[in-house]
């Protein structure tokens, strides 16, 4: 495996890998992410799934991948690692080495599963990040921790599920919340009250003001899982599990290319006469275009009422037809065209909602403004823009570190890089494109600049990265371990699929001795 990677960086320099050994040499935790996916994150890295909870290879390590999605709404990988344990120190040295491998850039907003050490780490490393809890995960608990209260009470399911969501504000869910625990009597469960405490993150009329481009799970990462099982399992070596998730890659990264073609040479069905529509379908990509669309169709359905105007603010509510609830409240500032609505919608996908998109036809803005249109979702997310101003690109300008810009630049050629081996017209039109601005740079006079830091890039100060290291370096297979949180087997049964089992051999026991009484009797 070490032999792989180091044979990947020398081959493709995009490609980033780090290793840590427990004090005998063995290999403790592992992380690798090659160049496409350090492009990706560029672009899409602003909402990241983090959920070590794969079990897949010979030695029970946790395979954690970094997940997110793309301008076509499909998941994404931005690296992966194998953890010989789940403690926070190993959390901490994966997030801050993932980071390293992503140029420094922290994700707007990071989903995890809800862990002590997870949380702790993400807190250290990611501060200014926002850190959403896998709704799913704590829901599946609630017939744990509530079994008694579901038997009681017929309607206490689907009260509850109303309360966490169909609430579109933290006024009401508070009191949603409030009335349930009253009605039911459970003020001083202690479970409900720690669910209670860390309700800003994961419960929707909290996170839904946070972008996540929709997500509120990590069932992204589930799914990608399940993927990895078509190329993996428990009996992988090593050394055949890195050249397969290479394989996984490239798998995914081929249906990237099919929604991109499908985006630029197939044209989009429209279901309406609003110019919005016909707008929309030219800039998002196909997927995308779809979700927007639905919505537009559905703000038919939608009447609206002005409440009042304050500062220029006209405040509506908007309901289904012949239905007053639920009640969405829409603020338009008709000057700025500039519009929230209290499902925030916007906030949390990046597209704008029926119920705005309702307020925008009564009053004839039938242009999107560009604040509604995140290029993340457009077709042309991909695309290298002059004017970037990235987080590298911006430091690399305030900063002049020399490592900085070296990064900033490696970035923009990694994408460079992946154009341009589309086809080999592609490749030789770059080459000379490159010879000619190679020669253009060497003419170019050197200017001495005090202000620029000392930090002179090296890529091989790495030890397991030099030659000579390389050849004095031996890293031992990992102790066979049981992460935390998972049984020594693979999966337990349930009682059902226990009697299950049991019955079956019962069953083919009495078949068994059936036939041998019939060979009995023949033999006789």
């Amino acid at each position: 495996m070490l032999k792989y990677f180091q044979k990947r960086q020398s081959d493709s320099p995009g490609f980033f890998y780090a290793i840590q050994m427990d004090v005998e040499g063995h290999l403790a935790n592992c992380f690798w992410v090659d160049a496409r996916s350090r492009i990706a994150y560029k672009n899409f890295g602003d909402v990241v799934l983090f959920d070590p909870t794969y079990l897949t290879n010979k030695y029970k390590m946790s395979f954690v991948p970094f997940t997110g999605v793309n301008n076509h709404h499909q998941s994404i990988l931005f690296g992966c690692s194998l953890l010989w344990d789940e403690t926070e120190e190993t959390f901490q040295w994966l997030l801050h080495t993932w980071q390293e491998a992503m140029f420094g850039i922290s994700p707007r907003t990071i989903i995890t599963d809800q862990d002590a050490a997870i949380t702790n780490a993400v807190a250290k490393v990611f501060p200014n990040s926002a850190h959403h809890f896998c709704m799913w995960h704590i829901e599946k608990k609630i017939p744990e921790y509530l079994s008694h209260v579901f038997h009681a009470f017929d309607d206490f399911k689907n009260k509850f599920s109303k309360c966490l969501h169909c609430t579109t504000t933290p006024e009401e869910f508070e009191i949603a919340w409030i009335d349930i625990m009253k009605m039911y009597n459970l003020e001083e469960h202690i479970w409900l009250r720690k669910i209670y405490t860390i309700r800003e993150k994961w419960i929707p009329a909290y996170v839904r003001t946070t972008f996540c481009a929709g997500m509120s799970t990590t069932q992204r990462s589930e799914s990608m899982n399940k993927y990895f099982k078509d190329y993996l399992n428990s009996s992988t070596p090593m050394s055949v599990f890195v050249t397969q998730y290479d394989k996984v890659v490239d798998a995914r990264y081929d249906k990237v290319r099919e929604k991109d073609y499908k985006t630029k040479h197939s044209k989009a069905i429209l279901k309406t006469l609003y110019p919005t529509e016909d707008e929309a379908a030219k800039i998002y990509t196909r997927k995308i275009f779809q979700k927007f669309q639905e919505e537009l169709i559905q703000s038919q359905k939608f009447i609206s009422e002005k409440i009042e105007v304050q500062d220029g603010i006209h405040i509506y509510k908007v309901h289904l037809f012949q239905r007053e609830t639920p009640t969405y409240i829409v603020r338009l500032n008709l000057e700025l065209k500039n519009a929230t609505c209290s499902c925030h919608k916007f906030e949390f996908m990046g597209i704008l909602c029926r119920h705005v998109l309702m307020i925008f036809i009564k009053k004839q803005i039938h242009s999107l403004p560009p604040c509604y249109l995140l290029d993340r979702w457009t077709r042309y997310a991909t695309t290298e823009k002059a004017n970037d101003i990235s987080s590298a690109g911006s430091l690399a300008y305030n900063l002049k570190s020399s490592t900085i810009w070296f990064n900033n630049i490696m970035t923009h050629s990694l994408g460079l890089s992946e154009r341009a081996t589309r086809s080999e017209k592609h490749y030789k039109f770059t080459y000379q494109k490159l010879l000619q601005l190679s020669k253009e740079l060497d003419e170019l006079p050197y200017e001495d600049n005090d202000n620029v830091c000392d930090d002179q890039v090296n890529e091989s100060n790495n030890d397991l990265n030099s030659s000579e290291q390389r050849e004095k370096f031996s890293l031992l297979d990992p102790p066979c371990v049981a992460t935390k949180g998972r049984p020594r087997s693979l999966r337990m049964k349930s009682g059902l699929e226990s009697s299950q089992k049991v019955k079956r051999s019962s069953s083919l026991k009495s078949k068994r001795e059936t036939k041998i009484r019939k060979k009995g009797k023949g033999v006789r």
